[in-house]
């Protein structure tokens, strides 16, 4: 039997002539009537809220996008039901193997779930039950990376706390906050913080804020300024010793260096 990619290597000058046409009428048509698609950033501000299991910061930021940004998606399909379901089957791949994946959900785990919104979508008969189970795949794959990414075994108060801490790194919060909201002495929280998760309170909170300033200088045009006051720092000079401390870079060269090579880390 022939190697199918000989096979294949016969036929593709054909098919990419073809293509490549098509392609430049199409880039001619958008040049001339000044569409764009315009999503990338929107895109992997998304997958970086997944990524890292942000639910609650993911849930605010899509009702923000909703009310706020023009969206272009390319044309997939003539007929209005089949372009949203070629959308979000798209859409799903990417985010179950970028940030399902690559925010620690097992392989197997997030390709089934793959598969299960694929099957779903296929059978939707409205537009509008495209977009619902669109946003019930998004919010269920970053429920699961944030379960994926709490180790085993955490305690009731330890669990909560951390949770508290995710949700609201953009507020100045302290060891005291997240011992009221555990329901816990301040000893208790500390002590059982500093056992179950290896390091302490304020340092979590550090690594939070410190995550959210890495997705906004890769993912927005936020100033070094606007940033520090949205992650509740005192001063943009505090959030800028801060972070060169905990990254060795610059906020100017954390972003530098992500224009130039487009790095995830």
């Amino acid at each position: 039997m022939e190697d199918l990619v000989k096979v294949y290597e016969k036929k593709r000058e054909a098919v990419r002539s073809k293509l490549a046409k098509r392609h430049t009428a199409s880039s001619q048509d958008a040049k001339e009537s000044g569409a764009i698609h315009g999503t990338w950033q929107f895109e992997n501000l998304m997958l970086s809220y997944i990524r890292d299991g942000e639910v609650e910061k993911l849930r605010a930021f899509l009702s923000e996008a909703v009310r706020h940004t023009d969206f272009t998606a390319g044309t997939l399909a003539s007929d209005p039901l089949r372009q949203a379901k070629n959308l979000l089957i798209g859409l799903t791949a990417v985010v179950g193997k970028v940030a399902g994946i690559g925010g620690g959900m097992d392989i197997e785990d997030a390709y089934r779930l793959i598969d299960l919104y694929t099957q779903e979508c296929e059978k939707t008969a409205s537009v509008e039950a495209v977009y619902l189970l669109q946003y019930n795949m998004v919010m269920d794959f970053t429920e699961r990376v944030r379960q994926a990414k709490l180790p085993e075994g955490l305690s009731r108060e330890v669990f909560s706390a951390v949770q508290y801490i995710a949700d609201h790194s953009h507020d100045s919060i302290g060891i005291d906050e997240v011992a009221a909201h555990a329901g816990r002495s301040r000893s208790y929280i500390t002590r059982r913080f500093r056992a179950e998760i290896g390091k302490s309170v304020n340092e979590y909170i550090t690594e939070a804020k410190i995550r959210d300033a890495k997705r906004f200088l890769r993912y927005s045009e936020l100033t070094f300024g606007e940033i520090a006051n949205s992650l509740a720092f005192s001063s943009q000079a505090y959030f800028q010793t801060v972070f060169k401390k905990e990254t060795g870079l610059t906020p100017g060269e954390y972003r530098q260096l992500h224009v130039a090579g487009r790095i995830n880390s």
